[in-house]
Formats: structure tokens, C-alpha cells, sequence
């Protein structure tokens, strides 16, 4: 190959202008992310059962679920979501274990159940998706914590209407719970008793399945909807009523409040309590593209917020991954100019012009490949291409002195770049693949023996 292309050098100038080319089209197709795409170890198993309670759900499904995966190697935990019509089972594959497999035996011992209810509708099985953080922003402000949390609720629907956004989770609270204390001087008032207070809420605050609807294209779930969720709806309920029109409603006799079901369960930052938007991103998604949308928005959202709130960015992945992004183009560019005037100053212009090129031209072609292999621009690609701007410019003046040597044996150009080449190509190429030999062998060894 060497001596072929030495001989046709319009072959190898035309291969290195198509390399440029689709090298150059590629680039704003090339994601950017903060680490690599792994493959997703866990297997999601989505059951419907229209109409279906949660005891039922457990039993008829997520049971049966369970039985029938226990058998296949390689699972790490088997866990199964009953809920009112549908039940959702995760399978997590042991680290180290054959995805592919994996994925088709799930699907084969879940499709082989054969005792679901007629209810239930075709499983729906698919691996589950990863998805990479981002950045965190922490909002804090002179609010209590059930107003704080309503108030992020409604700046993670603010990001969510950001088109480059699609992943918000709140975290420094836990489950909302009402709260209700019944004086004993108040039950003995009215005659009434704990069981009483329960059985009236039960009445007048209602979430069940009332079966379906199947119509001709398509099959409807009817739910009969009348729940309490807020202190004035529970205030509001009627706890004894008569036919003359006296009432009396549960906050005549209680107290009501709305809290959060774990008090620790909270983030202080900067002495202050904290809720924490954590926004992520998808495989599809660009770290950098999305990063830059929140470091706007968190300047819109702080121009407009109430006196005393503030917005602060405290987790910032998408600026490590530009960092690095900038140190490759600025490793890039200095090995370029550094390498170009070192083989001028010994050698000549245009003989340090064609040795620099291999680097746009082989960094291009990179570029080029990598998303058709599925690869993304990220913290580890990067390290490997900032070693790999080392290991270039090495050969490349090693191969170039060599062949400077061979031409002034009185060789011909043609039979100098053959000669030089062929006699250190070995050995670069041997070096090159002993760097990938030690990186490959500390990661199976660490993976192997942790």
C-alpha cells in the first residue's frame, strides 16, 4: 500500500481531500456528551390490565413475572410495580453478562407466559435507556418548603418548554402527605370516633377504576375521579350532615396541614433550603447544546424571580466536557504549528506541509467514522484523541527524518519515500498498538478482578 500510493500520488491526494471533506460534513453530526454510551444492563416489562386493582396486579402478574425470569443467568434483581391497571417489572443484568442474550431470554420466558388473565394485553418489553447528567441548579428563597417546592415545580415546566430539555427531576423533598390531627375534645363533642373521620374521607375522596369502554378502534379506561389533594378540599369535606342543612366539615374539628412525610429529607445550600433541579440528557441529546440552554434560562428565570430568590448552577458537567473540547483544538493546532516549523527549519516548506497535513487529515477522518461506529465526543474519546495527537506527530517526524536521510543518499524522491517509510513504519505502527495493548489490559483487569 505504501509504494502504491508513493507511485500514484493523485490517488493518495484525492483520498486525503475526500477525508477532509466528509470529515468537515460530519462535524455538526458528531454528539457531544460527558461519557460514553453504555449499553442499558436492565430489561423493562410493561403488562396492562385495564380495571385491575394493585392486589390484583401483584398477584396475577408481577408474580408471575417473577417465576418466570428466575431461571435465567446472569439477572442481578428482579424488581415488579403494581399499580392500578398495569404492572411494571425491571430486570437488571449482572455486570459482565451477555446483553443480547440477555434481552431475547427475558422475551422468550415472558412471552411463553401462558396463565395471564384474558384481561391483561400483550406485554411490552424493551431494554431501558440511560440517560447522563448535566447540570443542577439550586434554587433557594425566603419560602416555606411546601411553597419552595411548588415553586420549582413550576420552573421545571418552564425548562421542560425549552426544546433542547426533555429530563427534570426535583430532589430535597419527599412524599407530600396531608396531615390531620383530631382533638379528643372535639370527637367527644360531636360523637365521633378516628373510625368515623376515616370512613368519611374514604366516602368523599375517591380514585377507582370503573372497567372500560371498547369501542371499534380503540378500548378506553374509565376511572371514577374525586380525590382530596390540597388542606382546603380536606377542610371542605363534609364529616356529619343532616337533613335539616347543618354540616360540619372536617376542618370545623381538625387540623390540617400539608408537609413532607420525612422532615430531614431536605438540601441546605449556603444555609438556606434548597431545591435541586437535576436536568439530564438522553443518548439523542447534546451535552453542549443543552448546557448552554440552561446557563440561559437560569439568566432569564433570575432577571424575573420574586425578591430573595436566587438561581445558582452548582453541578456544571457541560463546561468539563467544553474544557477538554478546547484543550484537543488547542493541543491540535499548537502540535500543528510547532511540528510545521520544526521540518521548515530543517528541512523545507513544502516538506513540512505534506508531514503536517496527516494531522487535519487523520483527525477529520476520525471525526468521520465515529458517529457511523455509534461513538460520541466525549471525556474518554477525548483523552484518546489527545494521546493520539502525540503519538501522530511522533511518527510523523520520526517517518519525514527518515526519509530525509534516505534522499540524501542520492535516492530518488519516489524510492527515498518508500525506503524511509517501510524501514520505521513497523515499528511506529508496533508502538502505537502497544499504547492500545495497556489501555485495553487495565480495563479488563480492573473490570475483571474489582
Amino acid at each position: 500500500m505504501i509504494r502504491f500510493f508513493a507511485a500514484h500520488p493523485t490517488a493518495a491526494n484525492l483520498l486525503m481531500l475526500i477525508f477532509l471533506i466528509l470529515g468537515i460534513m460530519a462535524v455538526p453530526k458528531l454528539q457531544r456528551a460527558t461519557l460514553p454510551d453504555f449499553t442499558p444492563a436492565e430489561v423493562q416489562i410493561i403488562v396492562p390490565y385495564p380495571g385491575a386493582s394493585a392486589e390484583d396486579v401483584e398477584e396475577a402478574i408481577c408474580q408471575r413475572i417473577e417465576d418466570a425470569v428466575d431461571g435465567i443467568n446472569d439477572i442481578e434483581e428482579v424488581r415488579c410495580e403494581a399499580r392500578e391497571s398495569m404492572g411494571t417489572a425491571v430486570v437488571k443484568l449482572r455486570e459482565g453478562g451477555n446483553v443480547d442474550y440477555f434481552l431475547e431470554d427475558v422475551k422468550t420466558e415472558v412471552e411463553a407466559i401462558d396463565n395471564f388473565p384474558e384481561q391483561t394485553e400483550l406485554p411490552i418489553i424493551k431494554p431501558l435507556g440511560r440517560t447522563d447528567p448535566v447540570a443542577s441548579i439550586a434554587i433557594t428563597g425566603p419560602m416555606s418548603a411546601t411553597d419552595l417546592k411548588a415553586y420549582a415545580e413550576q420552573i421545571k415546566d418552564s425548562l421542560l418548554l425549552v426544546p433542547e430539555i426533555s429530563q427534570i427531576d426535583i430532589e430535597g423533598f419527599s412524599d407530600h402527605q396531608i396531615r390531620i390531627e383530631l382533638p379528643s375534645h372535639a370527637l367527644r363533642q360531636y360523637g365521633l370516633s378516628v373510625s368515623d373521620i376515616a370512613a368519611a374521607i374514604s366516602r368523599q375522596s375517591i380514585n377507582l377504576p370503573a372497567g372500560s369502554l371498547e369501542t371499534r378502534n380503540q378500548d378506553v379506561l374509565i376511572r371514577f375521579v374525586d380525590e382530596r389533594r390540597t388542606v382546603q378540599a380536606f377542610e371542605a369535606l363534609i364529616v356529619v350532615g343532616n337533613r335539616s342543612g347543618a354540616e360540619i366539615r372536617l376542618g370545623d374539628i381538625a387540623r390540617i396541614t400539608d408537609q413532607f412525610e420525612l422532615a430531614e429529607n431536605k438540601i441546605i445550600f449556603n444555609g438556606q433550603r434548597a431545591a435541586i433541579l437535576k436536568i439530564s440528557k438522553t443518548k439523542a441529546e447534546d451535552v453542549l447544546v443543552i448546557g448552554e440552554a440552561v446557563k440561559a434560562f437560569v439568566e432569564t428565570a433570575q432577571e424575573t424571580a420574586p425578591q430573595g430568590v436566587r438561581f445558582t448552577l452548582t453541578t456544571d458537567r457541560f463546561s468539563i466536557v467544553d474544557d477538554r473540547l478546547n484543550l484537543l483544538i488547542k493541543n491540535g493546532w499548537q502540535g500543528f504549528i510547532l511540528v510545521a516549523m520544526t521540518l521548515w527549519l530543517f528541512f523545507s516548506l513544502r516538506f513540512a506541509f505534506w508531514v503536517v497535513m496527516g494531522l487535519p487529515v487523520s483527525f477529520l477522518g476520525t471525526i468521520f467514522f465515529m458517529p457511523l461506529f455509534g461513538y460520541s465526543l466525549n471525556m474518554i474519546t477525548m483523552v484518546g484523541l489527545l494521546i493520539a495527537i502525540g503519538l501522530l506527530m511522533d511518527d510523523a517526524i520520526v517517518i519525514s527524518e527518515n526519509i530525509a536521510t534516505h534522499l540524501k543518499k542520492g535516492k530518488s524522491a519516489l524510492q527515498a519515500a518508500i525506503d524511509g517509510t517501510q524501514e520505521v513504519g513497523d515499528w511506529c505502527f508496533i508502538l502505537v498498538n502497544d499504547n492500545l495493548v495497556h489501555v485495553w489490559a487495565t480495563g479488563f483487569f480492573r473490570r475483571r478482578y474489582r
